[in-house]
């Protein structure tokens, strides 16, 4: 008997190895920024609240990877030498610029019930602003991999893209002038620039001038009840020494004397900010960040989210970042993922047969290549805040076609190549569940259409001579499938299916086979990989088969040995075999 089958000819296999160059060197050039990066100069302060320590050690580690620390103590020793203790984004400004640091990292840990939030910041050493301020919620004390791949996320990319430190920066020179060898009895403190800081003064008022004109002739060894006048504080400040003072300058004497003559009033006539208060303590506010920067994203212990949804989905907090970005990374924090690559797909399908001779033709294809599609979308989850079951409940798409493929049938030792459609469309609703911190639980349903369809109009063959029905599934196809985060890089996923078939085509028609009963399962299962922030590598098998039980009423089952009282085919099996590579990118 005469067979069919699929088969790739040298010009399609040009073809296929014209697709595979084109993916690799998209695949090149997506991966080229990513090896580029260079490592950056990166301080992590101390951390702060119950179990920092932990913390800490863990965020160093997972930096050190890719980027150069610079010591802690380092940091703080050069913040002294510079009167620039304060984390604020001036000062820090100032130190990065004298280090050479790229970046600063500051944490604070916040104990929540039974449950650890860390707070990161991520401040840019060339400006002192802060850039990022992603949160983790964690069970334990110390990262998870919840917690690392969040970093990997949400903090390296922006780390990435630091600027360097350095430039114009005008408060840099402000203490290049200041006098740190004042005499012992009352000398004048300078002060520089336009200052809008705090100013305390012992004695004489410290603040901004905008002429620089401070009373350099002014004489430093007045006697007892002698009068000082400086441009600085605007105000009175009374007390007792020399002038110390905190403007943008940040220009605190450390070796201020403090055996100053007994009455010497300092008086304030500045343009600064400020209001004097007694005992020589001059304060005015600060333009420049100088309370310590608030958080750019606060922990909210209000409203989780804006649709009025407060349904738990038993995932709790650890699943989205508080005041922080999604992270992607992993398959249940993705708004959105969208595939495209290429399939190859084979199909064989087989008969159940008692007889020797007239037996159905059989098919037996190997995987050719097609062009594969796929996108899952969670309207609610483009929402980090969405802390509902919404956010959960998404829709499928795939479309998947076979780009070039045809059917070789012999007759009378003739081989007739004929033009042959393969193709798969499926769209759904899923509902993704979380358990635990690495595992995600799916269940979804789609409606599906397969079709395979081999094109008989060859002038040379009889409609008899091809054996073999067109098909065009059907079929709807409920099922459940399992993610599993094996790092910050890597996701497993299997899914199986039940096909719950509704129409097959030419298979069933009277003249053919005739009624059935058709039953189906679909299974794949495979891995995502990253490489890099927001795209992903994915590798998946898969396999779908579909089995009949004939009733014995088609023309094809029961009149192929010349007797119609016997059943001569019982039954059939219609398996599609291969996978498919895809890049993903994520949303």
């Amino acid at each position: 008997m005469t067979t069919s089958r699929s088969i790739a000819t040298p010009s399609r296999t040009a073809r296929t190895l014209a697709w595979l160059v084109a993916a690799g060197v998209a695949l090149s050039i997506v991966l080229a920024p990513g090896l580029a990066e260079a490592r950056r100069r990166l301080v992590v302060l101390e951390f702060t609240g119950p179990k920092a320590e932990d913390f800490q050690e863990d965020v160093e580690k997972l930096l050190k990877k890719s980027h150069s620390i610079v010591p802690r103590k380092k940091w703080e020793s050069t913040a002294d030498d510079l009167g620039a203790t304060k984390v604020n984004e001036k000062n820090v400004k100032k130190v990065a610029a004298k280090l050479s640091v790229d970046g600063v990292i500051s944490g604070r840990v916040e104990k929540r019930g039974s449950r650890y939030i860390l707070h990161l910041q991520l401040r840019e050493g060339s400006t002192g602003k802060t850039v990022a301020a992603p949160d983790i919620v964690e069970r334990d004390a110390g990262l998870s991999v919840d917690g690392r791949d969040t970093i990997k996320s949400e903090l390296l990319p922006i780390v990435d893209d630091l600027s360097a430190p350095g430039g114009d920066d005008e408060d840099e020179d402000e203490d290049a002038d200041a006098d740190e060898d004042e005499d012992d009895d009352g000398a004048a403190a300078r002060g520089k620039g336009k200052a809008k800081g705090k100013g305390k003064a012992k004695g004489k008022a410290k603040g901004s001038d905008d002429d620089d004109d401070e009373d350099a002739d002014e004489d430093e060894d007045e006697d007892d009840g002698g009068t000082r006048s400086g441009f600085g504080g605007k105000g009175k400040a009374k007390g007792k020494g020399k002038a110390k003072g905190s403007d943008d300058d940040d220009d605190e004497d450390a070796d201020e004397d403090e055996d100053e003559d007994d009455g010497a009033a300092a008086k304030g006539k500045g343009k600064a900010k400020g209001k004097g208060k007694a005992k020589g303590k001059a304060k005015g506010s600060d333009d420049e960040d100088d309370e310590d920067d608030d958080r750019v994203a606060d922990a909210d212990d209000g409203d989780d989210g804006d649709d009025g949804d407060d349904g738990d989905d038993g995932d709790d907090i650890d699943d989205v970042s508080i005041g922080g970005k999604v992270n992607l990374t992993n398959p249940r924090r993705r708004a959105m993922d969208v595939a495209a690559g290429l399939s190859f797909t084979g199909r064989k399908l087989s008969f159940t047969t008692n007889l020797q001779m007239n037996r159905p033709q059989g098919y037996d294809g190997g995987p050719v290549p097609g062009v594969y599609i796929a996108a899952d979308v969670y309207p609610m989850a483009f929402n980090p805040k969405n802390k509902g079951f919404k956010r959960n409940l998404g829709v499928s798409f795939v479309f998947d076609r076979v780009l070039s493929i045809s059917s070789n049938l012999e007759k009378m030792g003739t081989v007739y190549e004929l033009p042959t459609t393969e193709q798969h469309v499926a769209a759904g609703v899923v509902y993704r569940q979380p358990v635990g911190k690495a595992l995600q639980v799916e269940g979804a349903i789609r409606f599906n259409k397969r079709q395979f369809r081999i094109d008989r109009n060859n002038p040379a063959l009889l409609p008899t001579d091809i054996d073999i029905p067109n098909t065009n599934y059907s079929y709807v196809d409920p099922g459940v499938g399992v993610k599993y985060l094996m790092g910050p890089k890597m996701v497993l996923g299997a899914h199986a299916r039940f096909l719950l078939i509704t129409s097959t085509g030419e298979m069933q028609e009277t003249a053919q086979y005739g009624a059935s009963t058709v039953t189906g399962i679909d299974l794949d299962g495979g891995v995502d990989y990253e490489v890099a922030p927001k795209i992903l590598i994915r590798a998946v098998g898969r396999l779908t088969t579909i089995g009949y039980a004939f009733k014995g009423n088609g023309d094809l089952t029961n009149n192929r040995d010349g007797d119609p009282a016997t059943v001569d085919v019982s039954g059939a099996r219609d398996t599609y075999f291969g996978g498919f590579a895809s890049g993903v990118y994520l949303f």
